[in-house]
Order: structure tokens, then sequence, then C-alpha cells
């Protein structure tokens, strides 16, 4: 099918998209295809990146809903105890009934190419996907490009994601475009910069206008979780003379958020993605909180969250829910106005905000960084809460408030990353959980659980600490953090 055609077919496919988290009471099939369609480069820096797809199995809520079906493709099949782990956390449901509505499919292959082209590449799996679907069917990525595009017209359903065509919004420079339109702050910088010549003019301009800037940062237009991030310090610029001191310098003072790298192979990336440049702010006191908004089918937009990122450098490490209440209404209102502007070009599906919030006395500024137009680290953890407590986000006062409208918090992270977990398994974990009177308990609405548990291959996994305040779920958070890493220390001795 030409380009032309399947832009029509896509077009047309996307009318039917539904409101996917707004439960509907009729039959309808949704398949998960939990791809990260991203650049190459930037995978491969990733640690057990294809356990990334276990993110999406909290989609196994919408099973609470009856007339729901679920099909889930994943590179490689996923251990039945983990299978069977989040199948036990859809509440109020009979395992049996939601696992004979739940079809498990996988490509048989790890090979690190994004999963969505493994799919397209398997005739058997497509017309399998197909025969699942029917009419009522919608598709679900981790993130839109061309390649998700293809496969939903392929299945011929919608796809409840944002249109790939509008992939660039989502970019460092688009994003930038996109907030200033949207009347939200960014630092100050230049965005549409595509070779060393631009960067070169980029940090002079600033320095220009922000005379004494100590340090600025360069940003690879498609990067992701910080890996295309660039440090740059002033430090001893000659007042003339800038540029020439500039193009001396960057190679011998690039400081890179993700590293291996080297100048010149970034300068390579520049030119193929284009970048931006801005000035890194600082303060009396810095903070990342982020917002998840959601944009329906009919034109309207809400807040699913808020968090304070946990941030390793400039990478995220995981996230407070909610934000703190000093700023949370704020980057919420902001936040709202992003996607509004999203909702007004027919972007439909979850994005995120991230910020970076900076206090000069009481003061407190907020600065729009990026727009990630997918599902983000703090997405399965929103979810997760969601279906486990069974109650709704207050837009009111940016808490999320159980049934009896008492406030959850939770502290969340899918990098607990040790070499020495390697020796758990997903048993080990959860039973480590139930010993330690951690786990999640309905009567109480608090308490742990774990996910990703794929990734203990490499030593890695994710937990969520739902409590009635953020700090007691990041108290609740260390000391499960202490438990498993007394029964590594227990398995390592008998081992």
């Amino acid at each position: 099918m030409d380009r032309i055609r399947e832009r029509t077919a896509f077009q047309m496919a996307q009318r039917r998209v539904p409101d996917l988290f707004r439960g509907t009471g009729t039959p309808r099939t949704v398949i998960v295809v939990p791809s990260l369609s991203m650049d190459g480069a930037g995978l491969r820096k990733i640690p057990g990146v294809n356990h990334y797809e276990e993110r999406l199995l909290f989609l196994l809520q919408l099973l609470r809903d009856p007339g729901t079906k679920l099909v889930y493709v994943t590179s490689e099949p996923v251990a039945p105890e983990i299978l069977e782990y989040a199948l036990d956390l859809v509440p109020s449901l009979p395992r049996a009934h939601a696992r004979s509505r739940l079809t498990m499919l996988d490509c048989g292959t790890g090979e690190p190419i994004p999963l969505t082209a493994k799919v397209l590449r398997r005739p058997d799996l497509l017309a399998r996907l197909r025969a699942l679907a029917g009419d009522d069917a919608v598709l679900v990525t981790f993130t839109s490009s061309g390649l998700e595009q293809t496969l939903a017209v392929r299945l011929g359903v919608p796809l409840y994601a944002p249109d790939p065509d509008f992939a660039e919004l989502g970019s460092k420079s688009g994003a930038r475009r996109l907030f200033l339109e949207a009347g939200v702050p960014v630092a100050p910088g230049v965005e549409g910069l595509r070779d060393l010549d631009d960067v070169v003019s980029a940090l002079a301009a600033l320095r220009a206008r922000v005379p004494g800037m100590p340090n600025a940062i360069i940003k690879l237009n498609d990067s992701f979780g910080a890996g295309g991030n660039v440090l740059f310090s002033f430090a001893g610029a000659p007042v003339t003379g800038l540029e020439p001191w500039l193009r001396r310098e960057l190679p011998r003072r690039a400081v890179f958020a993700a590293p291996p790298d080297d100048w010149d192979n970034y300068l390579g990336k520049v030119t193929a993605m284009g970048a931006v440049v801005e000035q890194l702010v600082d303060g009396d006191e810095v903070a990342s909180p982020s917002v998840q908004v959601i944009m329906g089918a009919a034109g309207d937009v809400g807040v699913l969250s808020t968090h304070d990122q946990v941030l390793d450098g400039q990478i995220f490490a995981g996230c407070a829910f909610p934000a703190r209440a000093v700023y949370r209404l704020e980057i919420q209102e902001l936040a709202l106005r992003a996607a509004a502007v999203l909702a007004a070009k027919s972007i439909v599906g979850i994005a995120s905000v991230d910020f970076i919030s900076v206090r000069t006395g009481h003061q407190w500024t907020h600065y729009a960084l990026e727009l990630n137009l997918r599902m983000g680290g703090g997405t399965a953890p929103y979810f997760l809460l969601h279906g486990l407590v069974e109650g709704n986000y207050d837009p009111l006062t940016g808490r999320y408030l159980t049934p009896e409208g008492a406030p959850r918090a939770y502290f969340a992270t899918d990098r607990l990353y040790r070499g020495e977990y390697r020796a758990l398994s997903p048993s080990d974990v959860v039973d480590t959980l139930v010993r330690e009177r951690l786990h999640f308990r309905t009567g109480t609405r608090t308490g742990a659980v774990a996910y990703m548990l794929g990734g203990l291959e490499i030593g890695r996994f994710g937990i969520v600490v739902v409590e009635r305040d953020p700090d007691t779920a990041e108290r609740r958070y260390h000391d499960f953090v202490r438990a498993v890493d007394l029964r590594v220390g227990r398995v390592a001795q008998t081992g």
C-alpha cells in the first residue's frame, strides 16, 4: 500500500478511536503492542530494553470491564508467574474470568529492533491479530511512529496514540514551539538547530542574552531519557571572540548525560535529527516535576497525574505522586494549556509535560522542558494506583482520592537495579513483599506491588508503593529495598 492510500485509511480508522480509559460497558477488543519505536542508538543504551514491554501490563486492569477482551503482544513470551501476578492485581474479579479474555502472543525473538517491526514482518501473526480484532478493536502502543500507523492500517483498527504525522511536536524543537503557542514558559534558548554553526551561534546568542550564564544544555530533537543531552560550561569564556572559543572548547567540554559518546559522533546526530540549546536554569532550589495529560476523542482534555521526578543525573529513575502541594496546581494548569493545543490539533491519547521548577526566595518559576507524546515512566505507576485503589484523581486539589474520599500517594521506580538481583526470581520479590507485610491490601488500600519483573534477568525491576502520603510511601519503599537486599545477601550465602 502506498503512503497516500495508507494515510487515507489511517485517518478514516481514527474517526472510530475510543476513549480507552472510560469504561463503556460495551464489548471491545484492545490490542496492545508495547513497542519502543525510537532511535536505535538510544534504545541500545537502556539496559534490558525488551523488558520495557512489560510496562504496559497495567492495561490488564481494563479486564475489569467484563465486555473487554485484551490481546497482548511481546517480543518473547512473558513468564507465566509474571502474568499470573499481573492478573492478581486486577481487583474485584475472579482471575479465571479475566484470564479467559486475555490472549498473549509473541514474536519469538529478542533482537534489538522495534517490536512493531517484528510484528509487521510476520504474516501469520498479522493474520491472527486480524482474526482477533473484529469491528470493535483498538490498537494501543507505547510510542507512535510510522510503524504503528502501518500496523493499525494492516489490522484495520484505530490507533490509541498521537497521530505519528504530528511526531515533530514531541521533538525538542517542536515542543518549544508548541509551549510558546500555548503560552507556557520555556527556558531561554534557541530551537531548530541543524549543524555545528547553528549550535555555536545559538550558544553565543544565549550567552549574550543572559550575560554571566554559567551553563547551557544541548538536546537532540528526537532523543529520550536524557540520552541526547550534553552539558556545556561557559567558565572562563572570553567577552570577545566567543564563537571561535566555543568551536575550540565544545569537543573538550561536552559532558554527556548518558555516556559513552564523543563530540564528533554527537555532531552527526545533530545533523541527522536537529537540536535545541537552552540555559541550564538554577536557583535556591531546583525540582523536576511532570504532568501526565490525556486528550479524549471528543477534544476534551484532563490531567492524569502530577509527580516529582526522581533523577539519576538527568535520567528518569522514579517518581513521587502527587507533586509538591506548593506548585502542583500551577504546573497542572500549564500542562492543561499545552494539552488544549494538542487536542485542537486532533491529537488523542496520553502525553506528559516535563518541567524544571526553580525557587528563588519563596517564589517558584516553572519552565516546560519536554513534551512526551507517548506513555512514559509515570504511566504504569499511575494506572496501577488507579486500578488497585479504584478511586479518582481530584483536579481541584491534585490528589488521588479513594472511593471514601481519603487521599492516596505513591513512590515508584522501575530502576531498582543491582547485578545481585539476578539471583532473585519474580516469586522471590513477591514473597518478600508478603513476608515483610508490604504487599498491597485491598482493605486499607495501601501497600506495594512489583512490575517489570522480567527485568530480574539483568538485575532490574520496578516497584510502586501506595500510601496515604508521599513521605510514608517513600519510607516504605526504602523498607522494601532493605528487605530485598537482605534476601539477596541470604541467597548469596546459601548459594
